[in-house]
């Protein structure tokens, strides 16, 4: 189960310390190394570092700290020596981007899938083996440890959480994000199904351009005049009701000084605000 399930004492509900394992265990010794094999694994895929070697039939691992700039990796298993990538993780590319690479990568995988016959499909239907029966894009591999994930057609958002090793991803581009990649111009959308065309994003960067700066002056002009002539009205209100119990004419006087300070003040309080 590579760690999903937390195991638990048969008797109560308590979590088994690894000690327990051992001695349960003890005369098993393939399960042994299959559990410390399991908890590994496990250790590793919550490390971002980790980039699992994508050779066929190695399941070594690297930690490769501070490889972004030089992101070619080699598989330092015995035997294998095989080159990948430290961004995609897939096999090493020269002369493609990581994009190129991995849309080539996902016609092969297509290519590679059978296809069913309308008969097939057909009773898969009528006997609702829903669980068999998955679309294109229903199932995705996580971009940190590569387990695979299938996300039903419920209308669930695309913000997708490993259950093996934590890592948040966009199930559209499948890339580790943070809670603003769908606010930024990444062309993806939260409840879509397909990320924006690109001129569709081009689109968005040139009005954003275009807008911001529009917006940004529009808000200025709004809050200068409302900074200026809106202080000294605060002002002259809070003033005017905490000397109440004065005499009209000291109130009055208290009142006009403390208008008179802030259309001074307000000003720069004004610049400061919008600067």
């Amino acid at each position: 189960m590579e760690s999903r399930v937390q195991l638990t004492c048969p008797e109560c509900s308590e979590l088994l310390h690894p000690t327990d394992i051992y001695s349960l265990m003890a005369h098993c010794p393939d399960l042994i190394k299959k559990y410390e094999t399991f908890a590994l694994r496990r250790v590793l895929m919550m490390d971002p570092d980790t980039r699992w070697c994508p050779a066929p039939d190695c399941t070594y691992a690297v930690i490769a700290t501070a490889c972004a700039a030089c992101p070619e990796l080699r598989c330092e298993r015995p035997g294998c020596g095989a080159l990948f990538c430290y961004h995609c993780k897939g096999p090493w590319h020269a002369s493609q981007t990581c994009d190129e690479a991995r849309k080539e990568r996902g016609e092969i995988y297509r290519r590679a899938i059978p296809q069913l016959s309308a008969t097939q499909e057909s009773t898969l239907k009528r006997t609702n083996v829903n669980f068999l029966y998955l679309e294109s894009g229903d199932i995705k591999a996580c971009p940190r440890c590569r387990t695979y994930i299938v996300k039903m057609n419920d209308g669930s958002c695309n913000h997708m959480v490993c259950a093996m090793c934590s890592a948040q991803f966009c199930w559209l581009c499948l890339r580790e994000i943070n809670d603003l990649h769908y606010l930024s111009p990444t062309g993806c959308t939260f409840w879509g199904k397909k990320p924006w065309t690109r001129k569709k994003k081009l689109l968005c960067q040139v009005g954003t351009l275009i807008g911001a700066p529009v917006g940004i002056a529009l808000i200025a002009g709004l809050a200068i005049p409302g900074i200026i002539f809106g202080v000294p009205v605060f002002v002259g209100r809070k003033v005017n009701q905490r000397f109440a119990h004065l005499t009209k004419i000291r109130r009055r006087c208290l009142t006009a000084g403390s208008v008179i300070g802030s259309l001074v003040v307000s000003p720069v309080l004004a610049v400061m605000a919008v600067g």
